[in-house]
């Protein structure tokens, strides 16, 4: 069993996907119509032109407009916090 400390740390984390889920709307809606009848998957099937990995809608906004494409290296370091560029 965890400790206290493991318990908010977990809480703080959930708190932080859900915050930044509700504020990246393809999380939280599907589009569905003539196009996409079974729904657009949170933009994940409406392609965009290959542009630093960034193939689709939902990983444009994830990316924050190619500002930070594809996926970090886990589990995190010191390292992975610096940025260059």
């Amino acid at each position: 069993m965890g400790s206290e400390d493991d318990a908010i740390s977990i809480a703080v984390r959930l708190m932080i996907h859900y915050v930044g889920d509700i504020h990246q709307p393809l999380h939280d809606t599907s589009r569905v119509d003539y196009q996409y009848p079974n729904g657009d998957f949170g933009g994940n099937t409406v392609p965009l032109p290959p542009k630093d990995g960034v193939t689709e809608l939902h990983a444009l906004w994830d990316s924050v407009g190619y500002e930070f494409p594809g996926y970090a290296s886990l589990p995190f370091s010191d390292a992975n916090w610096t940025r260059n560029g």
